[in-house]
């Protein structure tokens, strides 16, 4: 049984949040100290995320934190406490990068209490860069556990075409899959369609994107609302056709 299906967003600044795992049971709860914190809040979310992680934890969930590029030496520092599954981070640019991560981590399980090589990585592609060095990435670390597709660094530098689809997904989407399962990773993804992406998808939307990735490999992916959880652990589950 996959037991990863659904990795639900949930912000790192609002404590009460937490409320959401208990209530739509995702298979991963995200801690978010990326897009949905506002720059004012982040030092508190940062302060306070290893207590979420706790709380969730203690629930049976598998918590990981999503880190933010630009702080990510601070975030891993913060976020790496008892309780954590693993790290999500986003738009990694290269095997050193990774690599950089991975020993990052160490030093903040060594610092903070937790067994060493047990948080895990989950690492989202978003640049044109990353897509293209996507095997060599998925073997940078012993850590990956998952490989997954991200939108909005990529939609930035590719552009859409003209019907607003995103240029080359699918071809991108596949690269991700081989990449992932030639090292034994987690494919993360869901075959969005323009205009119902993300935040703004309905449970139909979701569904369809949610089923389509599963035909192209993919076993799972982020719910960038509690509402979409029910559909994805459903698409992705081992009774869906």
């Amino acid at each position: 049984m996959n037991s990863r299906r659904s990795w639900m967003i949930v912000p790192a600044h609002q404590a009460e949040a937490t409320a959401l795992v208990a209530e739509w049971k995702p298979d991963v709860a995200v801690l978010d100290l990326e897009y949905t914190v506002p720059p004012r809040a982040k030092e508190a979310a940062r302060a306070g995320v290893a207590e979420m992680v706790r709380k969730l934890a203690d629930s049976q969930v598998d918590v990981f934190v999503r880190i933010e590029r630009d702080t990510r030496w601070a975030d891993v520092t913060a976020a790496v406490t008892r309780g954590i599954a693993g790290i999500v981070f986003a738009n990694p640019d290269g095997v050193d990068e990774v690599s950089d991560l991975d020993e990052w981590i160490l030093k903040a399980e060594t610092q903070n209490g937790v067994e060493p090589g047990s948080t895990q990585l989950a690492l989202m592609l978003e640049s044109a860069k990353g897509f293209w060095d996507a095997a060599a990435i998925a073997a940078a670390s012993t850590r990956v556990c998952a490989l997954g597709v991200g939108r909005i660094d990529l939609t930035m530098q590719l552009g859409p075409v003209p019907q607003d689809e995103f240029r080359l997904f699918r071809f991108l989407m596949s690269r991700t899959v081989v990449a992932a399962r030639m090292h034994a990773k987690q494919p993360l993804g869901a075959h969005w369609r323009p205009g119902s992406r993300g935040g703004v998808a309905t449970t139909d939307a979701t569904v369809q994107a949610a089923r389509e990735a599963r035909r192209m490999g993919f076993s799972g992916c982020v719910c960038a609302k509690p509402e979409q959880v029910p559909a994805v652990n459903e698409c992705f589950s081992e009774s869906s056709v």
